[in-house]
């Protein structure tokens, strides 16, 4: 009783932002994830973010939700604690991928500066060393654990990063059912979302080194309905997700200051 009690004191739930929500486009925006996520007919669980930063501390999303046990911040009775575990965990995790892409430009650079002065020797050594790729934390490689990183990158391309984040984030603390989960980070256009799911389908669900379909037609609920019941990868339904976060289509939540649970997920002499 006494852990819980102190768990209350730190723990900011998201609340209601917005009540609008069309729940037709959610349905079939759920029902395509679902379909895109599933593993040898196991129902994944997952849920997918996009939102902004409101005031200062503040973060403002929409979500798509198909996982157990979740509770949307609407729901009266229900801590929605899964929804501010993931909203936190997200804002801090997109800040650290945008860093880490500059680290994948710059190594780039590097590469072909010393490939054109014929320089493979140092490429060689470089290429071992790998110094802007972050590494698997201390659960899988002992002491080899990136200083920067809670997550492993499986997979990335210009626009959709897919990793696993590990219990070195202390997540494990929160939810115990949390021991490692998936994510994907998707920029487009200006706007992020995020995706967590327990379940790892083919990475030709997610559309990598793919264009996805543009949505240029009116952003109404109409027009994202047939834009989802239509998509062929992860992409295509997260570029839609941000078109009804934008434009207020579904219920949003707030969490007004994400930095408290962050510095307590980040702190493991904080349980």
């Amino acid at each position: 009783m006494a852990k819980k009690k102190k768990a209350q004191e730190w723990l900011q739930m998201p609340k209601l932002h917005s009540k609008f929500n069309d729940k037709d486009l959610e349905d079939i925006l759920v029902s395509k994830s679902i379909e895109l996520l599933t593993v040898e007919g196991e129902t994944p669980n997952f849920i997918f973010l996009s939102g902004g930063f409101f005031d200062v501390k503040g973060f403002a999303y929409s979500a798509l939700r198909a996982w157990r046990g979740a509770a949307k911040p609407s729901e009266s009775g229900r801590r929605p604690l899964l929804e501010a575990t993931f909203a936190s965990i997200s804002v801090y995790i997109s800040s650290l991928l945008s860093l880490q892409s500059d680290f994948y430009f710059a190594y780039d650079e590097i590469k072909e500066i010393l490939k054109s002065q014929k320089r493979e020797d140092l490429w060689a050594i470089l290429e071992e060393k790998l110094p802007f790729i972050s590494i698997p934390p201390m659960e899988m490689y002992g002491n080899r654990v990136s200083p920067i990183s809670p997550y492993f990158v499986i997979r990335q391309d210009d626009e959709l990063t897919l990793g696993e984040i590990y219990p070195s984030v202390y997540l494990t603390q929160v939810i115990s059912s949390i021991k490692s989960r998936f994510f994907v980070f998707f920029q487009h256009q200006g706007y992020s979302a995020f995706g967590f799911f327990n379940s790892l389908p083919g990475h030709e669900k997610f559309g990598f080194d793919e264009t996805p379909k543009k949505f240029l037609d009116e952003p109404t609920p109409e027009n994202l309905i047939k834009y989802a019941k239509n998509a062929n990868n992860l992409k295509e339904i997260l570029i839609a997700l941000i078109n009804c976060h934008n434009n207020a289509y579904l219920e949003q939540a707030l969490v007004e200051d994400y930095e408290v649970l962050l510095n307590k997920l980040l702190e493991a002499d904080s349980f």
